[in-house]
């Protein structure tokens, strides 16, 4: 499972997870056989006519962190992303379960989305965001997480639950979504890190052109963006550090 993985990959040191992301840049059809295998499982189990899509309570301390960086980040009103051409987005939730589940099941579910938006002024267009924070949130294990998630919610029946309970129908016929990565901008790294940070970079770049090929995965997908918090003064929220 997918998500074991990510899981797995957390809890090991930064050498460890450096080792074990080259091995994917050096097999990627592993990496995208175990997202599909993801994606197939949650697709056969959903049930269009039992799913209930809810925003989920974590009270940890990683969510603390998590909430405070996002209010510091995000303040009110639309965030603003500057890129090769600057956009904004709405945030409409934050800390939502990535698995819809029927009604007489919780919906708390630990590791989802951190947070989940929508562009602005671009319909229909969804952003679905992780945020690195605590000790634990490698760059690597925040795109398992990431891709975690969207293998879970890139189902059919999953994206009309989310878009019902959370962009109130504003998705459309043909959504498609955009994967956040929210990293922090460091200046004392150390040097798995660094190296880590690239790695991800150029795993979610294999990880792009190998989706892109699997027929049976719709095409929902725009982008995986890296994005870092502007500095003070900016007249952006965010930061495009990379995006594929």
């Amino acid at each position: 499972m997918l998500r074991q993985r990510f899981e797995r990959a957390r809890s090991l040191a930064l050498a460890a997870q450096v080792r074990e992301c080259a091995d994917y840049l050096q097999n990627p059809e592993v990496l995208i056989q175990e997202f599909m295998d993801a994606y197939t499982a949650v697709e056969s189990c959903c049930d269009p006519a039992d799913q209930r899509f809810a925003v989920c309570t974590p009270r940890d301390k990683a969510a603390v962190e998590r909430k405070a960086l996002l209010d510091q980040v995000f303040g009110k009103g639309p965030i603003s992303v500057f890129d090769v051409v600057p956009y904004e987005f709405q945030c409409v939730a934050r800390d939502v379960s990535s698995i819809s589940h029927g009604v007489d099941r919780g919906a708390l579910l630990v590791d989802g989305l951190d947070y989940v938006g929508r562009i602005v002024d671009e319909d229909p267009l969804a952003v679905i965001g992780v945020v690195q924070v605590g000790v634990e949130s490698s760059p690597y294990a925040l795109f398992l997480r990431l891709i975690t998630c969207l293998s879970e919610l890139a189902p059919d029946a999953q994206l009309r639950a989310v878009d019902e309970a959370l962009f109130k129908g504003g998705l459309g016929a043909e959504p498609k979504i955009d994967l956040h990565l929210l990293l922090h901008e460091e200046t004392d790294r150390e040097a798995a890190t660094g190296t880590l940070r690239q790695l991800t970079h150029d795993l979610a770049e294999v990880f792009y052109a190998g989706i892109a090929e699997e027929w049976q995965f719709p095409d929902v997908l725009r982008n995986v963006v890296c994005v870092v918090p502007a500095p003070p003064g900016s007249d952006e929220k965010l930061i495009v550090e990379w995006c594929v």
